[in-house]
Formats: C-alpha cells, structure tokens, sequence
C-alpha cells in the first residue's frame, strides 16, 4: 500500500459506511480501474482532476469538490497579477520592468505550470524560434529569455532540480535575484517587512511578493494568489488599496477597492484552480444522495485513495456515506453530472464559472522539443503515457512523448537512428548499447540495497563434476552465455583480461571469446543487431553449442537466435546448455538462481562456482561469496545518442521527474510512482527496486564504479573515454577519478 491510507480506509469501514477501500499504488491506476468499471468512485487532488480530464476525459463523473471548511473561496486558488494603479500598456507596458514571484518552494500546492503562467503570457519563455538549444537547459532558455525582459526581480526557490545547474543559472541570471534581498541568490525574500501585524503571517511567500511590489516602482507586478491579495491590503496595508490593481489577461487593468477585496473571487485572474473532488463511474447519482454534508473526524481526504465495490454499495443503499475532513466541507455537483472534463472546463454552483484550461500536448509551444520515450510493450507504454499527462499537466519542460516498439534492441536502433531519444535499459544491453549502437548512459538508476534484485551479480557456473579449477583451464572448452555482448559476456572478457587469459590488445570481442573457447553458444553472435565492430572473425563457433526448442524439419539443428526459439537463450537457457554433457561452463546473473537451476533440471549440489579471484568455490551450490562474483553492478541505465545536442536538457528532464514522481518527494502535486508497479503490473519502465536516478560518473557506490570499469577496456579499444550526456551535476567526479578509483576498486573489493 504505497499510496493509500490503511488508517483512513479502516476509520470508514468501522463507521457505517459500507465504503471498501481497494487499495492501489497511485491515483492513475485508481482511474484506470474507475474507467474500467471495477472501481466505483475515488478521490483526486485539484491537479489529479486536471489529470483526469486529460487522460479519461469522458468516462468518470464528478460529484463533488471537496473544500477547505475555512474558505468561501469559489476557487482552490485564483493566480493574479497585481501592479500599481498608474500601469499602462498592458503586458507590454512590463517590459524592462521588475518582477515579484512567490518562489518554486512555496506551500500552496501551485505547479511549475501555475508558476511560471505570467512569465510565459509576457516574456513568452515558451516561445523562442531564434533561440540556439544546442547543450542546453528548458529552464536556461526560459530565464535567459526572463532576464532579457525584466531588469530585475525575486525568483525564490529551486529553478531546476539538478542542484549543480540551479546554481550555475542563479549566478549567470543573478539579476532575478536582486529584489530578494542583500546577499541573496534566490534562496528567500530577506527585505525588510516592518512591524508585525496580528493574523498576518510576514514569511508566506505571497505576502512577502506583494511587499516587493510596494518597496519598487510603477514598472513593478507581483504574481500571487488572491487570497493573499485580500488579506495583505485589508489587514496589511488598508490604505493603498486604490494605489494598485489587477492586470488581466486582456492587458486591462482593474483598479483594487475594499468592494473588490470583499468579494470571494478576483475581478480578473489568469489561473482558476479547481478543488478537489469525488469521481465516480456510473453509480454517480447514487453516491451524491449517499454523501452527507458534516465533518468527518478523519485526517485530509486528499491523501486517500479510494475504490468502492458497487455490490457492497448497494447493500449500503439505506446507510450514509461520510467522505471528509475536519477541515474539507463537501460541494455537490447539481444534478446534472459532468464529466471531468466538463469540470474543469466549466463549474456549476448556480453560475457558471471557468476553471483552467490546457492545450493539447502535441499542440502545446515549447523551445525544446519533445523527448521521445522508448517502450517495449504495452503496458510499459500506458504506464509511460500517465507518465507523460502528468508531467504536461504538472508544466515540467521538455515534454515527453512516448514510443512503442518490439523489443530493447529495436529501442536501441531507433535512438542511434535519431527516431527516439531515450530508454531505460537493464545493465545487459550496456555494452551493445555503447558499442553497436554508439550510446552513452544519461543516467543510472539507484536500487534499493535491501532488495536481492536490486543489483546485477553474475557468477561462473561448473558443473560438479568439472575437472576446471582455473580460468587457464577453460582454453578450449565448451561455454554457455545468455547473450552475445551481455552483460555476463562482458564480465567473462573482463576476468580473463585481468588474469590475461585472453589478451586485452584483442579488441574484437567475438574472436577474442570465439579463439579462446572451442565452441560456445552466444545467442545473436551472428546477428547484424549484435555486430559489435566490423570484424573478418567468423563467429560461427559462437553458436555451435545452441540447441533449437522445436527440432528443426531439415534436420539442421544450428541455431542462434536471441529469441525463444533458442533453448539456450537467456539466463534459464544458459542453464539449460550447462545441463547439457557437451558444456562445461555457464555465466549467468545470479537473482533467483536457484529456481532458474531447477527449471533446467539441476540441483544447486550439482554446480559450483568459479570465482573471479581463480579458484573453484570449496563447496557446491550458489550461496553468494562476494570473492565469487565476476561482476556486481548496478541493475539499469538510461542510455541516449552520445553527442545529442539535447542530452543535457534530457538529464535535467529526468531529474525532474524523479522530484516530483521519484521515491522521495517533496512536490507530489499528482500521485504517480513512476518507480512503483503500473496497474498492477511490476518492472514497467523501471525495476519495482528502483529508488531513483543518478549521474554515470558517480563513483560513490560499488556497483556504479564497478559498471563503469567494465566498459574500460573499450574505451582503451576506441581510444577514448565515452562521452556522458549533459554536463557533470551534483554528483559529478572526473572521469580521471573515476578511472583511478575503479582501478582501486580492482585491487580491494575482488
């Protein structure tokens, strides 16, 4: 239960209501089942219900909003640009003016996109054809694009979420930062705010914006919430209340009055968020005679997920229904039921009032184009696609679009070709990635260490029986590998070229392992998606040991497929080729072993390991020994074009994401765990063990360092380090370290 509240859930069984609360991951996965008819209503925060009338515009209904009990607001909030009474020329009349922003770290629940609203309608930051995007950032052209239109402003808060790029950006633009204060590079407002007034709280983001805007002259706006607005001139500052007014979305202004400050809605505003509400599927008229209008002595609905089972509903028909809190009050829709997007389009509390609205993402404007996301199947793309809505909704820069193909290695060709940009790629595929498809990691994914499969571990299998008892002794044998260019395979080649059984001048891996051994089977040595350098070797032998899984009519048995139609492909097929009496050795990743060995019929007393310190395990079995391991790395990567020129824009974007859907966040304006299971489905995108992403040159852990020593041997072969994508962030260390820290890591951790 990573979403729902077990004590909420509890607190409404145990009251009457007859509510069942199925417990889900994240709100998508609520809708989806809501949209699916095996849900009947659920509870969705104001940016949720944006989501929804993005993603199930049609097919749920809204019943209620839910609102805080302490406000007679229409609105969760109205969005306002406040400027002095005496501003003309509309929007225009702002230019090389200044500027007073709530910040980026603020508690109102506004999102990127409610935030930078104003900037985009009068610097047009999201509109820049003359712009160089080459090596650059969404949030370094748009406050590249700001600094050039206001001479000065208060921009607090984190402008980017790669802490390293915030503060190059911070010290390059430090003019946004001027109105804040002294010695202030964006972190708060530290202006003087004068005495302390009773019910005015001098440290909320909004009051203090609007004293930026008094301390500065008539070229100023504030860009704030009209609640604040109300308060700070009819408590604050009574008395300027003519002196400023209301810059509206058709340029006008109107001037602020106590009538004006009395009424519950701003007289003009550029963003009307919705309030939270109930969604239901068809029982939707049912629930709203069922809901009752008092407070419910529960915490905040908005952090539950809710489902109800309609058969328990209608047992439930002559009881009420309780949904919120202590501070909520609940609004029922009229009898009409609008969808969710009818909702947010349009409200009906007697009048009709507008709420936001947003483009489509395809015809949304942006200085960078769309990151396109590869995924292998399709579920893997639904999960993407939320993915996607709610980072659009939400406002994050570049947007994403997602792509389906077949198989991770149609992934890889399709970035090399420039037809996608992206993938998220288990630690198998890194060295074809590199070096077939000329790719370079953007970034690693971090693993849970509590989890056994958060990390890739792969060990040298004999059988029991093996008279092998050093790597010199595998000369001429019989070997089973997964993959051709896998990861198992790459861990082999490093091993031998440490103990020089193989020499490390020999940069064609297929002869290398193809001249060593007398025959192996290397699912996809001979396939053109697997070549890994031009090469006159024939790596026919690579492929002798294979087996079919249908006997084949001809009678030719030879196979090398990396498919299922090889028995031998794959961890549990390479298990299957050791059971064969003609294989002597196996390399394989070592999660779940023992069930994989008893899939290809052999008992863990019939195998042991040959470990990469050249000795022969001293008893049977796989019972990890770290000296064993000929690899310990980290589970996946995601691999981008090496030289993309959008790539440091990539980085940014998937840091981003991991602030606001990662395992740890503190803006998660919209339930979604992109690391968690999708719909019930685990390791979509991303291992369910995944805790979030880091830079490739982070050499602080084990695994990582020991990932990248693997591939150094082709960089010597290419003679070259490979390029990583972006610039180094708040993890970087030079690739010099990491070199000398991997040789380190040779010497004392095998």
């Amino acid at each position: 239960m990573v979403n729902a509240n077990p004590d909420l859930c509890a607190n409404l069984d145990n009251a009457g209501s007859q509510v069942v609360c199925d417990n889900v991951q994240s709100k998508p996965e609520c809708a989806l089942r809501l949209a699916r008819g095996d849900a009947d209503f659920g509870v969705f925060t104001e940016e949720e219900t944006m989501l929804l009338a993005h993603q199930i515009p049609h097919e749920t209904h809204v019943v209620a909003s839910i609102r805080d009990r302490t406000r007679q607001d229409t609105y969760a909030f109205e969005a306002v640009a406040i400027v002095p009474a005496t501003h003309t020329g509309g929007f225009e009349g702002l230019r090389g003016g200044k500027y007073c922003h709530p910040g980026f770290d603020q508690a109102e629940r506004w999102s990127p996109r409610v935030l930078k609203t104003l900037e985009k309608l009068v610097a047009r930051t999201d509109r820049c054809p003359d712009a160089d995007t080459s090596g650059k950032t969404a949030e370094e052209i748009e406050v590249d694009t700001l600094s050039k239109f206001f001479t000065s402003a208060c921009r607090p808060g984190p402008w980017s979420a790669n802490l390293t790029i915030d503060a190059e950006l911070k010290n390059r633009y430090s003019s946004l930062c001027t109105l804040c204060g002294e010695n202030n590079l964006c972190k708060n407002y530290t202006i003087k705010y004068g005495p302390v007034i009773e019910n005015m709280d001098i440290n909320n983001r909004h009051i203090q914006a609007l004293e930026c805007l008094r301390e500065n002259d008539a070229s100023t706006v504030a860009f704030v919430a009209w609640q604040h607005v109300r308060t700070y001139f009819r408590v604050r500052k009574p008395q300027l209340v003519t002196s400023f007014a209301a810059l509206c979305e058709d340029g006008s202004i109107r001037i602020l009055s106590h009538e004006a400050l009395g009424a519950v809605t701003a007289p003009c505003s550029f963003v009307k968020q919705p309030w939270s509400t109930i969604v239901a599927t068809s029982i939707g008229s049912i629930l709203k005679n069922k809901l009752q209008l008092k407070p419910y002595k529960l915490q905040k609905v908005q952090d539950l997920t809710l489902a109800q089972k309609a058969t328990r509903l209608e047992r439930a028909k002559n009881k009420h229904l309780h949904v919120g809190g202590m501070l909520e009050n609940l609004v029922l829709s009229d009898e009409k039921n609008f969808t969710v997007q009818q909702y947010v389009n349009k409200q009906n509390d007697r009048v009709w009032l507008k709420f936001r609205s947003l483009p489509t993402i395809d015809s949304a404007a942006s200085c960078i184009p769309a990151r396109r996301w590869c995924t292998i199947s399709t579920q893997e793309h639904a999960k993407c696609d939320w993915i996607r809505g709610a980072a659009y909704t939400l406002g994050i820069e570049p947007t994403i679009s997602c792509q389906l193909k077949n198989n991770m290695v149609d992934c890889l060709a399709d970035i090399r070709d420039n037809s996608g940009d992206f993938v998220v790629s288990q630690a198998n595929y890194g060295y074809l990635g590199r070096q077939h498809y000329r790719l370079s990691p953007v970034k690693l994914v971090e693993s849970s260490r509590s989890s056994p499969s958060s990390f890739t571990r792969v060990v040298a299998l004999l059988k029991n029986t093996s008279n092998i008892t050093r790597f010199e002794n595998l000369r001429g044998r019989k070997a089973c590998f997964p993959e051709f260019g896998g990861l198992s395979y790459v861990a082999f080649l490093r091993v031998a070229h440490e103990r020089s059984v193989i020499s490390s001048s020999e940069c064609d891996y297929a002869r290398a392992v193809g001249e060593f051994f007398d025959s192996a089977c290397a699912p996809g040595a001979l396939d053109n998606s697997h070549s890994l350098a031009e090469s006159t070797y024939n790596a026919t032998n690579l492929c002798t040991v294979c087996k079919p899984t249908v006997p084949i009519p001809s009678g030719d048995d030879f196979i090398c497929s990396y498919d299922d139609n090889n028995k031998y492909y794959g961890k549990v097929g390479s298990l299957h080729c050791l059971a064969d009496p003609n294989a002597d050795i196996a390399f394989v990743e070592l999660y779940n072993i023992e069930a994989n060995l008893q899939a290809a019929g052999l008992h863990p007393s019939q195998v042991r390991m040959l470990c990469r310190d050249n000795i022969v395990a001293l008893s049977t079995g796989v019972n990890l020994d770290q000296n064993c391991l000929l690899a310990f790395v980290v589970d996946s990567e995601i691999l981008a074009r090496r030289n993309d020129p959008l790539a440091k824009s990539l980085n940014v974007l998937l840091d981003t994401l991991d602030s606001h859907f990662g395992y740890v966040s503190n803006f998660r304006l919209i339930d979604l765990r992109m690391y968690s299971s999708f719909d019930g489905v685990s390791d979509l995108l991303f291992r369910d063990t995944a805790i979030g992403v880091s830079e490739p040159t982070n050499a602080m852990n084990e695994p990582t360092k020991n990932y990248n020593e693997l591939f150094q041997h082709l960089e010597s072969c290419t003679e070259s380090a490979l390029p990583i994508p972006g610039l180094a962030t708040k993890n970087f260390i030079s690739i010099v370290t990491l070199i000398v820290m991997s040789i380190m890591t040779r010497i004392l951790m095998f």
